[in-house]
């Protein structure tokens, strides 16, 4: 019976405290809004951890998960792109088997193409991770990413005509990928001499983020990180509280519930 008392008590203080909490809210938000505000707390802080329960899966531990989140959150931040579209694009990329390594610079890699297109990144992510289960390109996924926007073989004949120290033109090319002479590691060093220094899409996702659409998504993805690093523990204990109340003390649990 003592026992009980202690656990009534100890509801009934954390009931006081929650309910103090509640109407210092209400002094600065309406309830409609302080509704709308917990519902938007939960559904961020439930999509983020959804998020890294799938990247842990992917990667296989909790430190690579971390890691490629605050990797993926740095970028999100000066990206056109918004957080859970990026980590979506970095799952993608793992089914087609991309390494650990280099999963964020292959995201990275093919949304500074994507912005810098104007396409969408699913249409790139799918032609390249063909490519790469395959091992080598093929008419299908040159015209993917010819009809993306992306020159694939007007790129690959510059590279040839630089690598080979003579004259290749797209023709020639067109030739190699008919006889599967063009191989996954060419594509991949095209898009690297597109994206790095000195290529039309370097930096691409930083110089779209300047825009005004740019900013409005950072913003959106700046209140969206703020908000997941909330963890409303004290909204699931008072919860908790008002459920054990409701079976121990239907009258407390009546005044909790009007405080809540």
């Amino acid at each position: 019976e003592n026992e009980s008392v202690k656990l009534t008590n100890s509801h009934r203080g954390l009931m006081d405290i929650s309910g103090q909490l509640m109407r210092r809210l209400a002094l600065v938000f309406s309830v409609s809004q302080m509704t709308q505000y917990f519902r938007k707390l939960v559904e961020v802080r439930g999509q983020f951890e959804k998020t890294e329960v799938a990247l842990t899966s992917i990667v296989g531990s909790q430190e690579k998960s971390n890691k490629l989140m605050n990797q993926t959150i740095a970028l999100a931040i000066k990206s056109p792109f918004t957080l859970q579209q990026l980590t979506g694009y970095t799952k993608q990329l793992a089914a087609y088997q991309v390494s650990y390594e280099q999963l964020h610079d292959t995201t990275k890699m093919l949304a500074d193409v994507s912005a810098g297109l104007g396409v969408e990144m699913d249409r790139l992510i799918l032609a390249f991770g063909q490519v790469k289960a395959a091992n080598f390109l093929r008419a299908t996924e040159v015209r993917q990413f010819t009809e993306a926007g992306f020159n694939i073989l007007g790129e690959l004949a510059k590279y040839y005509s630089e690598l080979e120290g003579t004259m290749v033109s797209v023709g020639d090319v067109q030739e190699r990928v008919t006889k599967r002479m063009v191989d996954f590691a060419d594509v991949e060093q095209i898009f690297h001499r597109v994206t790095e220094a000195g290529g039309m899409f370097y930096d691409m996702q930083s110089r779209q983020a300047e825009t005004l659409a740019g900013q409005w998504t950072n913003l959106q993805d700046r209140i969206d990180i703020m908000l997941s690093q909330i963890r409303p523990h004290f909204i699931f204990n008072t919860l908790n509280s008002i459920y054990y109340l409701c079976d121990q003390d239907t009258e407390l649990a009546k005044e909790a519930l009007a405080d809540f």
